[in-house]
């Protein structure tokens, strides 16, 4: 609680603390897992300005996410009934580079981009959640990693929750064509 004199602002300073993120990619299926990747942020020296410290740099840019999309291509690869289909993104700018859709059709896929500010419509997105829940559902164990954490909670979902994501995000998208509520 803060105090002021009447007529001035009560003016609060509250420290900042600034949490580690860890950018996760993902591309799933109506038949499953196709490709997670996790990277672990680089340490850097940044120039002082002003204070001694470090940062961590935690961006990912386009070239991250064409590695990630060649894995990905690469295993979609193995399977010819894939040939042709259609990677979902929504309009984040590492997924909106002119050079992803490029490399996307040399490959001899197509791709779609979602409108603004429609998760529904995106089923990596109902994925996600249920990864994250499961991620967060117990403390960690004295040796286990986020990232053996997030390979778990990947690897325990069913075939059914694949197409289930999937559906869903195909009846939004029904509903969204005819203007219908979600």
């Amino acid at each position: 609680m803060a105090w002021s004199k009447k007529g001035t602002p009560a003016i609060v300073t509250v420290p900042t603390t600034k949490a580690n993120t860890t950018p996760i990619l993902g591309a799933i299926s109506a038949n499953g897992l196709i490709n997670v990747s996790l990277r672990v942020p680089k340490r850097i020296k940044k120039r002082k300005l002003g204070n001694d410290t470090n940062a961590y740099n935690i961006g990912t840019v386009t070239g991250h996410y064409l590695t990630f999309l060649k894995v990905t291509l690469d295993e979609m690869d193995k399977y010819p009934e894939m040939k042709g289909h259609y990677l979902v993104m929504d309009n984040a700018p590492i997924h909106s580079s002119p050079d992803t859709g490029k490399y996307i059709h040399s490959r001899g896929y197509q791709y779609v981009y979602l409108p603004p500010y429609s998760p529904e419509l995106n089923p990596i997105e109902q994925f996600w959640s249920v990864v994250k829940s499961k991620v967060k559902r117990n403390k960690f164990l004295e040796k286990e990693t986020l990232m053996t954490r997030i390979s778990k909670a990947c690897n325990s979902l069913y075939l059914s929750d694949f197409k289930g994501f999937v559906s869903h995000s195909a009846r939004c998208f029904g509903k969204r064509l005819n203007k219908e509520r979600l």
